[in-house]
């Protein structure tokens, strides 16, 4: 069991690497932790749980993450269709939610991988030092803990 310090650390290194990192870096790692969540959604939909928490936090990195983000007057075209994507793709994610459905979690996966991809490609390969922790644990669950 980990401490209550030894999160509040880990969650003071992080915040400080985040704030350290370059926008493209924030962006494949909000990728990351919505790909953590909705793969721990589906799970939950799939043994028969409601998945409510990892459901919210996808939602919320979506919507407050990556299409709030978006510069629609700078981006033209390319930020009209993420955001269209991302919309799609929050309609989906409540969907599954209302017809506890995994093919539609997948689905959003599925759409949504090509574009992590991308941005994979295009940020600095210099990772945020309190992420390269957190990427080597690989329990997928204890990295979605802290969104």
């Amino acid at each position: 069991m980990v401490s209550k310090s030894a999160r509040a650390y880990a969650a003071t290194d992080t915040l400080t690497g985040v704030h350290g990192s370059d926008p493209g870096q924030l962006i494949v790692l909000v990728y990351e932790r919505t790909f953590d969540h909705l793969k721990l959604a589906k799970k939950a939909l799939e043994s028969g749980d409601y998945g409510i928490e990892p459901f919210t936090k996808a939602h919320d990195l979506i919507q407050q993450g990556l299409l709030a983000c978006l510069d629609y007057k700078t981006g033209g075209d390319v930020a009209q269709s993420l955001g269209a994507i991302y919309e799609w793709s929050l309609r989906e994610i409540l969907n599954a939610r209302l017809t506890k459905s995994p093919q539609k979690v997948q689905e959003v996966l599925d759409v949504l991988a090509p574009l992590y991809e991308a941005w994979l490609a295009l940020a600095p390969k210099e990772s945020i030092p309190a992420l390269r922790l957190v990427q080597g644990s690989g329990e997928t669950a204890s990295r979605a803990v802290n969104y």
